[in-house]
């Protein structure tokens, strides 16, 4: 075994030993309790028929013009087309932006936006729960970064106060992944008159579930005039994959320059974007999931008792369990009973406060989650 495989070897061992291996591991046949799955889309046969009609009436439409099984290469190169275009400008249009540029996936439109945005001379506030992506993106970056306790604007205006001259940028998540709370907008728009900065957030958990028609939770709140770019996903409740940079026209045509992740990165295919254009108008219309949703969170939260219990307001719903072994032990007393839930464990968040991390959707079933609220209560 040459040097390099045993350092390999030795690093996974290192892992094992402390309990922190990661592996994958099949879900199908468990009842869905950790898929981002809000809306049930993913498995939703009227959007997968229609998927399959429209991608059928775009290639009779486009029968030797345009590639069909790959887009080829990079959208600056030969992956571009008027499908995707048509996608962007349908997609800005539903979030009441400016402009969209389409993502291969959230990781790459926070890495490429958050990498190329800021410069030398500013300054990057991020909230200390941000996303490995949107961390990875300010990183790259080459602006000061500055971490601010989780949702806590009053000392973020502490901090902020200490810049006075120069360009700030505060990024946050709307909603957060792993505790399912939501930022303090209204505050942070406060704090943006009081001390000009740019506002960026992240609305993957909260894209397609809150505004109107699914248009995320600033549009909900009447704040996209007061934000600088936001990052909406499709692999969570659209239940496709991909995400979009909604922002200027400016911004655009910057980021077709300066984000790498885009440059460089191979465009979608056609049989992908054609998915998206008819997810699109078809989450739209889908009020009533949306309404099943927040009817099933309100059930939820109305039937746990148990203190260890998150005080989420949204589909992700977190259960405490301290101790990355103990976590462990209860997650898989669930799995044996058929639930498929994931434990979050130590370093994935801090020491003390390793959790379940428990997603509803629209389908999720009162008794699965009756049956499933009893079994965790009754083991800790």
């Amino acid at each position: 075994m040459s040097n390099i495989q045993q350092y390999l070897v030795d690093q996974l061992e290192i892992r094992r030993k402390n309990g922190l291996l990661r592996s994958l591991q099949y879900v199908d046949h468990f009842i869905d309790f950790c898929s981002n799955d809000y809306l049930g889309l993913a498995k939703n046969d009227e959007l997968n028929q229609l998927i399959i009609k429209d991608f059928e009436n775009w290639l009779e439409q486009n029968k030797g013009q345009l590639p069909i099984n790959g887009s080829t290469g990079s959208r600056l190169i030969s992956g571009n087309n008027s499908l995707i275009e048509n996608f962007e400008h349908a997609c800005a249009h539903m979030h009441q932006a400016e402009s969209a540029l389409l993502f291969g996936s959230g990781f790459e439109a926070n890495l490429g936006l958050l990498s190329s945005i800021s410069q030398e001379d500013h300054i990057v506030f991020c909230d200390q729960l941000l996303h490995a992506s949107i961390i990875d993106g300010i990183r790259l970056g080459k602006g000061k970064k500055i971490i601010f306790k989780h949702n806590d604007w009053e000392t973020l205006a502490l901090e902020l106060a200490q810049y006075p001259n120069q360009t700030k940028w505060v990024v946050v998540e709307s909603i957060y992944s792993m505790d399912g709370d939501r930022a303090p907008l209204q505050k942070l728009i406060e704090l943006k008159q009081l001390y000009d900065f740019e506002l960026i957030i992240d609305e993957a958990h909260s894209g397609g579930v809150y505004g109107h028609l699914g248009a995320g939770l600033v549009q909900e709140l009447g704040l996209i005039d007061q934000v600088f770019a936001r990052v909406i996903t499709f692999g969570k409740a659209w239940g496709n994959a991909g995400a979009v940079v909604l922002g200027s026209q400016a911004l655009r045509q910057y980021l077709i320059n300066f984000a790498r992740s885009f440059i460089y990165s191979t465009a979608p295919t056609p049989a992908h974007i054609s998915a998206l254009i008819t997810t699109l108008h078809f989450i739209q219309q889908q009020n009533e999931l949306r309404e099943k949703l927040k009817n099933n969170i309100t059930f939820f939260q109305e039937h746990i008792t148990h203190p260890h219990w998150g005080k989420s307001q949204s589909a992700i719903q977190t259960f405490l369990v301290p101790g990355n072994q103990e976590v462990r032990r209860i997650a898989h007393i669930a799995q044996e009973k058929g639930y498929g839930l994931k434990p979050i464990v130590y370093p994935t968040v801090p020491k003390g406060e390793e959790r379940i991390r428990i997603t509803l959707s629209a389908l999720t079933q009162e008794q699965d989650m009756l049956d499933l609220i009893q079994l965790l209560e009754s083991n800790i």
